[in-house]
């Protein structure tokens, strides 16, 4: 849906897809919305019979300019930021089809650049600081040598899970470090159960913060002796879709790249506070001793 999105135009982060019938009165309430509650859509025809893929996101301080969402291998994708001055310490970071993850800085005339020497979706994501931790503000596609149909078709690859459960996340995890030369991840049992805490807390709170409503900051919960930490929230209608989401952020990717973390602990817990359930998943990592 994100690379339908960008292929658009549409480039704010996405908070509702659906599928409505072209005469529907849905359709039409929140097309001609005046209250603010959308704020944002755009919709493409979905089917021959009428039926509208409607695309629904919060304003967004922070939107792509002066760039396309499909370019040539081996060329230069080229984009400013509109709003990028009013975040606070935002980077930004590309990732590239072979799952590495690229951080790029603006130019003297605030213009962002990335090469692209091979054929796949790049995406482009920016992230800032906040109090409840890092948020991120944007994340698009770029796509090299194909067009969104191309994606659509299959012809072009972008990074799914099949995976149905925790150790199957980290079964993927593993397989993508191990090769990339990166050492695997052990399972930890402690980290499993943080993990379980904080995303309880986060689907029982409606929250997507690091700075959870009950449990505070993951430095707060884990046990002495953990040097290093860091952790990736996601939500999706399950493990596969949350996994997937994670993998094609550039800042969560890195995360789970890093080098520097020996174990992870991974769970999920379902909040049904949107007009639709959405499972919160929670990946713990970290490194030192009293992580088993």
């Amino acid at each position: 849906m994100l690379v339908l999105a960008a292929s658009n135009n549409w480039f704010s982060l996405l908070s509702g897809v659906r599928i409505l019938p072209g005469d529907s009165d849905e359709l039409n309430s929140i097309i001609s919305d005046t209250t603010g509650i959308w704020r944002y859509f755009g919709s493409a025809l979905w089917t021959p019979g009428g039926d509208v893929l409607l695309i629904t996101a919060p304003e967004s301080i922070c939107l792509p300019s002066n760039m396309v969402p499909a370019v040539q291998i081996g060329s230069l994708a080229v984009f400013n930021l509109d709003g990028y001055e009013l975040l606070h310490e935002p980077r930004t970071a590309v990732s590239t089809p072979n799952l590495e993850v690229i951080e790029i800085n603006p130019d003297s005339t605030g213009r962002f650049a990335f090469s692209t020497p091979v054929k796949g979706v790049y995406w482009v994501e920016v992230m800032q600081q906040t109090a409840s931790g890092p948020s991120i503000q944007l994340l698009f596609p770029v796509i090299a040598g194909g067009t969104s149909e191309d994606v659509f078709r299959g012809t072009i690859d972008i990074p799914v899970s099949m995976a149905d459960s925790p150790s199957e996340i980290l079964q993927e995890l593993n397989t993508i470090r191990r090769n990339r030369g990166i050492p695997t991840l052990e399972s930890s049992v402690i980290l499993d159960s943080l993990a379980s805490i904080r995303a309880g807390n986060l689907a029982f709170s409606a929250s997507f913060s690091h700075f959870g409503l009950n449990t505070g900051s993951l430095a707060e919960i884990l046990p002495e002796g953990i040097s290093v930490y860091g952790e990736n929230i996601g939500k999706g209608r399950g493990y596969q879709e949350a996994w997937s989401m994670i993998l094609i952020s550039p800042f969560h990717l890195q995360t789970c790249m890093s080098e520097i973390y020996t174990h992870t602990g991974v769970s999920g817990a379902v909040d049904s506070s949107e007009y639709e359930w959405q499972l919160v998943m929670v990946q713990i990592f970290a490194s030192g001793v009293n992580c088993e």
